[in-house]
């Protein structure tokens, strides 16, 4: 499960590298609220770490975004189109999905990191 904090912007971790076939992908992330039944798709793009062949961290702002709290179904669609669209992609260019829960109307996110282990904690 991944965790988008309401009004900061959090840096997500993906696993897209083992399912991605194109060479210059863009990516796609497709959220739907499993609450209200709707759709909100946007480019995943920044990837901040330095070892993508095993995970991604992708900063997501969720403020232009205006989710709602609560959980969301999530898809990460590649494309190479420059459409912000998943009209046309079949569910082969879905390379990660899972279950997404967005947190609090001003949740800040603590991270302490020692040189053994990271510790995220939710406030």
């Amino acid at each position: 499960m991944i965790k988008i904090f309401k009004n900061v912007i959090t840096d997500v971790p993906f696993t897209l590298f083992e399912k991605t076939t194109y060479s210059a992908a863009t990516y796609i992330c497709e959220l739907y609220n499993n609450q209200n039944h709707d759709n909100t798709l946007f480019y995943l793009t920044g990837d901040t770490t330095t070892n993508n062949a095993r995970f991604n961290y992708f900063p997501i702002n969720e403020t232009p975004l205006d989710l709602l709290e609560g959980t969301y179904d999530y898809f990460v669609w590649q494309t190479t189109g420059a459409t912000l669209s998943v009209s046309g992609l079949t569910t082969s260019d879905v390379v990660e999905s899972g279950l997404c829960k967005v947190i609090g109307t001003g949740s800040t996110q603590t991270t302490y990191t020692s040189t053994i282990n990271e510790y995220t904690y939710e406030g």
